[in-house]
């Protein structure tokens, strides 16, 4: 069939499974031809093994499917699959291909609506902004969300996402390219614009506002006004909801955004992105299909929580409606299909409950997801918003947050860890599943202090320096800074009586020459040490 003929046909998207990976030129024995060196380093921190499921979609079945007279839309390794565009009339021809095992219509095809490659917008840097939550507090608006998850704490011990590697599937990002929350991210070359898998390009500022509002209540650093649980992350873009419809198609979008993401080596996938309903009532999903093992979606999900990877998807928010359940592919197996709280720990009342259809607790954790803050449209302002869409992000940066304190950790032991701190831990629900995680008791389990001291950050822009004690100081707790020949620059006195891990700040400090200095913490019963270095 000649390509041009396509164009005079109706077109629809298909995906089609294929039998086999017989005589491909790919072996697992060379995976550096198909997976980036972080790849293959996670799978050999965690002993998952390289396998037949990694290799990509033989080329030669590929070809074939071209000349049979589809266009490829994306391929699938892991299922050993390929989406494609088609009329009806090819698509029945391609089920006689001896290597085709099964073509399942995905709905209509969607004309691209946005401009090709349309290149970042100039980030202009904003120099100064209010600071509401003043220095003393480094997440300003996001305080209250943040502290539900113990990242304060976190944060406060130094561990805020740095060499996390973290990609965010959505809808679009628009505005991500311009505004201020994001400048750090920019200039230090940690967000990185990843593909388009609904219009096939590179353009992701574009679409819909939906992924900038989840990606900012992890990747924003305006300190004192708005930061996120993971400031120091790198952020990678994909897009793989096509926001001019609702059809199963962004299910396999989502499994080739999550493939790229595994190719390049990232720790953790979070999509804020749900399936039930479709615009075409024939394709939706029942519910005796959530059994993590049938919707391609779900499939797609397992198979990345398999290779190492953390994933956070949304529960959904059909909680109050007559679903209820969550959605594909939150019901997969091995992921953290995540449920939104209110700022009391409640449920919020739209968030979607379980079990699977299978009898699995669902969700698995939850986050914030209530009147949560998040970026707005234009310069510094701010938005509230609700959704176990932002939930998911809440939680998949703190646990980044986490995971950087313990590089060399699997994906298991900080999932573990995680699930334990859970207030619901040891009597985990269809409504809140194991409950809302602490991440500065997880740090504490993981072995946060061993061999340590107390921890401490230096920020010499904030001229603070912020200290996590390791014990709960009775009534006054002194503090006595001194330089490296041990001469007392400066004492503190601090009331610090607290039930909770306490933080201290130590301020104006920026002018603290360059060199190395020692804090002496005392109170009634003992004195400690610690150790920090003030760069130029």
């Amino acid at each position: 069939m000649l390509p041009g003929f396509l164009s005079a046909q109706k077109l629809n998207k298909y995906w089609i499974e294929l039998t086999d990976k017989n005589n491909s030129p790919f072996s697992v024995n060379r995976p550096a031809e198909f997976l980036s060196l972080q790849a293959i380093e996670r799978r050999e921190n965690a002993r998952i093994p390289v396998e037949e499921s990694d290799l990509p979609v033989n080329p030669q079945y590929v070809r074939a499917v071209e000349a049979g007279g589809a266009r490829i839309h994306g391929t699938s390794r892991w299922l050993n699959a390929v989406s494609v565009i088609a009329d009806s009339a090819t698509a029945t021809s391609l089920q006689k291909l001896p290597f085709i095992k099964k073509v399942q219509y995905l709905g209509p095809h969607l004309k691209i609506r946005n401009q090709l490659n349309r290149p970042a917008k100039k980030r202009g840097v904003v120099q100064d902004y209010p600071r509401p939550g003043g220095d003393e507090n480094p997440w300003g608006y996001a305080t209250l969300q943040n502290s539900l998850l113990g990242i304060p704490a976190l944060h406060a011990a130094g561990f805020r996402g740095r060499g996390i590697r973290i990609a965010v599937m959505d809808g679009g990002f628009t505005g991500t390219d311009t505004l201020p929350f994001f400048d750090s991210l920019a200039l230090n070359g940690r967000l990185v614009a990843g593909k388009d898998f609904v219009e096939l390009d590179t353009s992701l500022f574009e679409s819909a506002q939906h992924g900038t509002s989840v990606l900012s209540v992890m990747a924003a650093c305006l300190p004192g006004y708005f930061t996120g649980t993971a400031p120091e992350a790198t952020y990678f873009l994909l897009k793989t909801e096509d926001t001019g419809g609702e059809f199963p198609i962004e299910e396999a979008n989502w499994v080739a955004g999550a493939e790229w993401a595994d190719s390049a080596g990232v720790h953790i996938i979070n999509a804020s992105l749900g399936y039930t309903a479709f615009n075409d009532p024939a394709l939706g999903h029942f519910y005796h299909e959530l059994d993590g093992k049938t919707a391609i979606a779900s499939k797609g999900a397992s198979m990345a929580a398999s290779k190492g990877i953390i994933v956070c998807n949304s529960a959904g928010n059909e909680g109050d409606g007559a679903w209820r359940h969550t959605g594909v592919p939150a019901d997969a197996r091995g992921i953290i299909a995540v449920g939104a709280v209110d700022n009391s720990g409640s449920r919020a009342v739209f968030s979607s409950v379980g079990p699977t259809a299978d009898g699995r607790i669902k969700p698995d954790l939850t986050a914030p997801g209530d009147m949560v803050v998040v970026a707005g449209e234009k310069g510094i302002d701010l938005g509230l918003s609700s959704g176990t869409s932002l939930a998911s992000p809440m939680l998949a940066g703190s646990i980044a947050a986490l995971w950087s304190a313990f590089p060399e950790k699997t994906a298991a032991e900080i999932t573990d860890a995680v699930f334990a701190t859970a207030d619901q831990a040891l009597q985990p629900d269809n409504e809140r599943g194991y409950g809302l995680p602490d991440m500065t008791q997880a740090w504490l389990q993981l072995g946060g202090f061993t061999g340590n001291g107390v921890p401490c950050s230096f920020d010499r822009t904030r001229g603070k320096l912020d200290v996590l004690l390791n014990f709960r100081p009775s009534g006054e707790l002194k503090a006595e800074l001194r330089n490296q020949t041990d001469q007392v620059i400066s004492n503190y006195s601090v009331n610090c009586n607290r039930e909770q891990l306490p933080t201290l700040t130590l301020g104006s400090l920026h002018l603290l020459p360059a060199g190395i200095y020692h804090l002496i913490l005392s109170d009634s019963s003992e004195q400690i040490r610690c150790s920090f270095t003030a760069a130029p």
